[in-house]
C-alpha cells in the first residue's frame, strides 16, 4: 500500500498544498490504492510535504513520487506525447510549480485578507503536529515570515501587488489557452500533467480566498469546466 503523508484537507480542498493534491490526483487517475496520514513537515527529509512511502522507502517531492510510480506502470499516461509535446508540457508544469505557486503563496500568506483565512487552518495543522495551543500563534507567525521571505527570494514577492496579479493572470491566460476546447491539458486523454494542472486550477479557484487571481481565473470558463470535470471524476468524495 502506498502511503501519502500530507498536511490535511483545508478550505474545501483535499489538501492545503497543491503538491499534495497533485500526488493524490495522480493516484486516483491511475486507480492506484493508497492511504493518507497527517504528516509532520518538521520531520520530513527535505522539510516538505508530500512524502510518500513506496515499497517501504520514503520518497520526497511530488514529481519524484509520480515519476517513480509511473515508471512501474506498464501503460504510461504520457506514452502518446511526442518529444515536442513533452517539452511544452514540462514547460507548463514548471510555469505552475515554480512561478504561479509563489503568486498563490503571496495571496494566501502575505496579504492581510488571505492570511485571515489561512491562519486558522494553519493553527489546526500545527495542532495535529503536536504543537501546544499556547505556541501555535507564535509558530504561525514565524511560518508566515518564512513564507513571505520565500516569495521575495523567488522574486515575485518583491513586486507591487498589482504587478504580481498581472503576472499571475498572464500565467492563467496561458494555461487557459493551452487547454482550449479540449477536455484535458494535452488533448482528449489524461496525462500526468493533468494532476498538476488540476491541483493548481482548483487552488486558484478556491472560493475561500477572494482575490484578483481567483476572479480572473473564474472568468475562464474552460478552466472552471476543467476543474469541475476533474473534481467530479476523481474527487467526488
Amino acid at each position: 500500500m502506498i502511503k501519502v503523508h500530507k498536511f490535511g484537507p483545508a478550505f474545501g480542498l483535499p489538501d492545503a498544498s497543491p503538491f499534495v493534491v497533485k500526488v493524490e490526483t495522480y493516484l486516483r487517475m491511475t486507480e492506484q490504492p493508497y492511504e493518507t496520514v497527517l504528516g509532520d513537515v518538521r520531520k520530513a527529509p527535505r522539510g516538505q510535504l508530500p512524502l510518500a512511502e513506496i515499497d517501504g522507502k520514503l520518497v520526497p517531492d511530488s514529481t519524484a513520487i509520480i515519476d517513480q510510480l509511473e515508471a512501474a506502470r506498464p501503460a504510461k499516461l504520457d506514452a502518446r506525447l511526442d518529444a515536442r509535446h513533452r517539452a511544452s508540457a514540462r514547460a507548463f508544469k514548471s510555469m505552475l510549480e515554480e512561478h504561479l505557486y509563489f503568486g498563490m503563496l503571496f495571496f494566501r500568506w502575505t496579504t492581510d485578507e488571505g492570511w485571515a483565512v489561512f491562519e486558522p487552518s494553519l493553527r489546526e495543522m500545527l495542532g495535529t503536529m503536536g504543537v501546544p495551543a499556547v505556541m501555535r500563534g507564535m509558530v504561525a507567525k514565524s511560518a508566515r515570515k518564512y513564507t513571505v521571505s520565500r516569495t521575495r527570494a523567488q522574486g515575485i514577492g518583491r513586486k507591487p501587488r498589482a504587478e504580481i496579479a498581472a503576472v499571475c493572470n498572464e500565467l492563467v491566460d496561458a494555461l487557459a489557452e493551452q487547454l482550449g476546447d479540449s477536455p484535458y491539458l494535452w488533448g482528449s486523454e489524461l496525462t500526468t500533467y493533468d494532476a498538476t494542472g488540476y491541483a493548481f486550477v482548483a487552488g486558484i479557484l478556491c472560493p475561500a480566498f477572494d482575490n484578483e487571481l481567483r476572479r480572473h481565473a473564474e472568468a475562464k470558463s474552460n478552466l472552471v469546466a476543467y476543474a469541475t470535470r476533474m473534481r467530479e471524476s476523481y474527487w467526488k468524495d
